[in-house]
């Protein structure tokens, strides 16, 4: 899995401060081609989901003259959370109708992959304009799945917690 533009970006910066403590002239050579490294693997890393949404949602926004927090004049709770399950909805949709002909699980695959993306772009901007830390809150509920697995919630205990 390829890091993410917030991972090489770390990595850039601690390297960074390396190069600026350090008066070995081998160390520094080699911070400094190191760095080269990373800033070339930068353009190629992944961005990040939530930023690259928020990034799109904001020049959605400046195109249509509104405020980011805005929904289009509505309630943004309301707004996002019925475009949220439209979005779902349409992916139900093709997958029923790729069952009703033919039962092809290529469909189901394909009605995903179209309308899955926007269920995820919807989710992360209503967190984003209602203020809510998404990133926080899947990382707790991970840790809520995790911890019910190893209670035996999903039907039978885990052998041992790592």
């Amino acid at each position: 899995m390829k890091e993410s533009k917030a991972e090489v970006r770390a990595r850039l910066a601690e390297l960074h401060n390396i190069s600026m403590m350090e008066s070995d002239k081998d160390v520094r050579s080699y911070v400094s081609s190191r760095l080269k490294d990373l800033h070339a693997e930068l353009e190629s890393a992944e961005e990040d989901n939530l930023r690259s949404v928020i990034r799109s949602h904001a020049a959605i926004c400046k195109a249509k003259n509104m405020d980011e927090k805005d929904a289009y004049g509505q309630d943004p709770a309301l707004y996002y959370s019925l475009a949220i399950c439209g979005e779902a909805g349409e992916m139900g949709n093709k997958i029923v109708k790729g069952l009703r002909n033919g039962n092809d699980p290529g469909a189901s695959v394909r009605a995903i992959e179209s309308e899955l993306p926007d269920v995820f772009i919807y989710g992360f901007v209503l967190a984003y304009v209602l203020g809510i830390d998404i990133v926080k809150l899947v990382n707790a509920k991970v840790d809520v799945v995790i911890q019910r697995a190893f209670d035996g919630y999903y039907g039978g205990e885990l052998p041992e917690k790592k």
